[in-house]
């Protein structure tokens, strides 16, 4: 009952039909799979569809999720509803050409669509609705904090689910797990349970025999990596770190010292990957990635070169995968720890800064960032500043998620500065000329030290773990830096 068929003549004049097609893919399990979708670049924004954003669970979400799994000992799996999208209820009318080789599907007549099908601009964001609605139907609570991470405790025990798109993460007590799958196949959805988290989101998890810690790593993705570049990577000598020490991108404005068209495309899509692998398994390349990125509308010769190396490292580092090893007992309140750091005026064309910070929790890297400042600071106590500020923001939202999960976090929650003017600022309030300027991320800081929630302390640079998130580290620093981040597959499993 997805569509409807309707003569042409019966359509609102003015109307016309969205374009259908026909997708053929093989999947990585070896499935065959044939899919209609709509064509959703012929739909007419304000008549097709209005609101088309549909939300996936934060990335920091899925690692806490994670954790509480470990420290819990609790079930997990992944529940993928079959084909989603046509669980989504259309909200605007909207018709669709007939495809090829449908009997009924002649010049005369047109698809009325009932729900939504695959390809739809709204398709994703409908279907997410419809599950939210379920799961509230069945006893679920949550949303308000990360829209799709959903909480529910009962004779049964404690239950989370985890919604990226259609791909569920469920983890709790067996006897919860079951009863929400029970109950969610009673609303009508065909689902297909897995009992392991081998392979969700492109990564692959894996747990100690002990079930006292896990990896977490990319090796599909990696081995992508490698088809696609190794030819040009064959020729390299192993690099000990992921980037040239000291070194910083700088923008190409002359078209003529820029990559040609082909090579700046193979170069976005190799930054691209490299992307992906810093948003969940290896935060230990995140300074050299994001110097990458700094020059995505202009490559050099040099920048190219520079993520040929990255890659080199991340295919000889292959085995490393994100560190979950969780650390004290879990009914003592949980341990929340952050480091923060910036590198001042780097940026030798506008001068900027680069923020970067690491927050643990219970000595698993949960959160980081390197990312270059928004705007010019006049001092490196002022870039210091900036990144203790953006650290603050998320160390909030991780407060909320926390408590959204029932979790009893440890305040106040100590964060590491290895720079003293910027403790000075968070513990004083002053109006010399250095300062006065910096007003609304000061407030911001301080009520949040002065409400007990955050303690800044000192710490000297060589111990900042954050330091390996604003800029391209020498082989010593990084590799006491990096172990804190990450480790070898046989580490983590035996």
């Amino acid at each position: 009952n997805v569509w409807k068929v309707i003569p042409r003549v019966n359509m609102p004049s003015g109307r016309r039909c969205v374009k259908s097609k026909w997708v053929f893919n093989i999947k990585r399990s070896g499935v065959h799979r044939a899919r209609l979708v709509a064509c959703g670049y012929s739909q007419i924004p304000g008549v097709d569809y209005s609101d088309n954003y549909s939300p996936v669970v934060n990335d920091v979400t899925f690692r806490m999720l994670l954790l509480v799994w470990i420290c819990f000992e609790l079930m997990a799996k992944i529940v993928d509803v079959e084909t989603a999208f046509l669980y989504g209820r259309l909200e605007e009318e909207i018709y669709m050409e007939c495809p090829p080789g449908m009997k009924e599907g002649t010049r005369e007549n047109v698809l009325f669509l009932n729900k939504c099908i695959y390809g739809l601009v709204q398709a994703a964001r409908q279907y997410h609705k419809h599950f939210v609605e379920i799961l509230k139907k069945i006893g679920f609570t949550g949303g308000d904090v990360d829209p799709c991470l959903f909480s529910k405790k009962d004779k049964n025990g404690v239950c989370y689910v985890g919604l990226y798109v259609d791909d569920n993460l469920i983890i709790g007590h067996p006897k919860a797990v079951e009863d929400t799958i029970l109950k969610l196949k009673e609303n009508n959805l065909i689902l297909k349970v897995e009992d392991n988290l081998r392979d969700y989101l492109s990564c692959e998890i894996m747990l100690s025999k002990d079930r006292k810690r896990a990896w977490l790593g990319q090796p599909h993705l990696i081995a992508n990596l490698e088809k696609k570049f190794s030819e040009e990577l064959q020729s390299l000598t192993k690099y000990l770190t992921p980037g040239t020490p000291g070194l910083n991108q700088v923008r190409i404005t002359n078209e003529e010292l820029m990559l040609p068209v082909p090579s700046q495309q193979r170069y976005r899509s190799g930054v691209g990957m490299l992307l992906y692998l810093v948003k969940h398994s290896r935060p230990d390349i995140a300074n050299p990635v994001r110097e990458l990125s700094k020059v995505l509308d202009g490559p050099s010769l040099g920048a190219y070169k520079e993520m040929l190396r990255c890659m080199k490292f991340v295919l000889d580092s292959r085995d490393q995968g994100l560190k979950i090893w969780p650390t004290g007992h879990q009914n003592d309140p949980w341990d929340m720890i952050c480091f923060t750091d910036s590198d001042y005026a780097t940026d030798p064309v506008t001068r900027k800064s680069v923020s970067g910070y690491i927050i643990y929790i219970r000595g698993v890297p949960i959160c980081w960032r390197s990312k270059q400042q928004k705007c010019v600071t006049l001092s490196s106590c002022e870039a210091e500043w900036i990144a203790l500020s953006e650290a603050v923001k998320d160390i909030a939202f991780l407060i909320r998620v926390c408590e959204s999960m029932n979790l009893n976090i440890r305040i106040p929650v100590i964060i590491r500065v290895d720079n003293v003017g910027a403790i000075f600022l968070s513990e004083n309030i002053t109006t010399s000329n250095n300062t006065k300027h910096v007003d609304i991320r000061s407030k911001f800081v301080t009520e949040f030290r002065e409400n007990g929630i955050i303690k800044i302390i000192f710490v000297r640079s060589e111990n900042n773990d954050s330091d390996i998130m604003t800029k391209n580290l020498g082989a010593v620093l990084f590799d006491k830096h990096s172990s804190n981040l990450v480790a070898k597959r046989s580490q983590s499993v035996s």
